[in-house]
């Protein structure tokens, strides 16, 4: 009967996602990482980041995408040239920039949306 079958079928499925599973564990217990690393080649491309109230450069970095997108986080190590104190205040007018995160296991500043311009 058709129900049958459903079952059978659904028996299936069961044992293939435990072999997935299995298959996963095995590559956790290898040391397989799940993500890609990083290039170890920074971009060519250098900007400065300037803070947006009071104009003065927060740092240089080395930035990946297309020239038309606008910063949103910083790797740590793209930072090419840092001239801040703790990568989120500004040290001529003490504005906050930036939020210290981690972000897949690296550290990274997110930018605050309006605090910086980039040149």
């Amino acid at each position: 009967s058709s129900a049958g079958r459903e079952i059978a079928h659904g028996d299936e499925r069961v044992k293939m996602r435990a072999a997935f599973v299995l298959a996963l564990g095995g590559l956790a217990a290898r040391g397989a990482r799940g993500l890609a690393a990083p290039r170890t080649k920074l971009p060519a491309r250098r900007v400065v980041v300037t803070c947006s109230p009071c104009g003065a450069k927060l740092f240089k970095y080395a930035k990946g995408n297309g020239a038309g997108s606008r910063l949103v986080k910083c790797w740590d190590e793209r930072i090419v040239e840092d001239w801040t104190e703790d990568k989120e205040t500004c040290p001529s007018c003490g504005s906050t920039f930036a939020r210290r995160t981690l972000v897949r296991g690296r550290p990274a500043s997110k930018i605050i949306s309006g605090k910086v311009r980039v040149k």
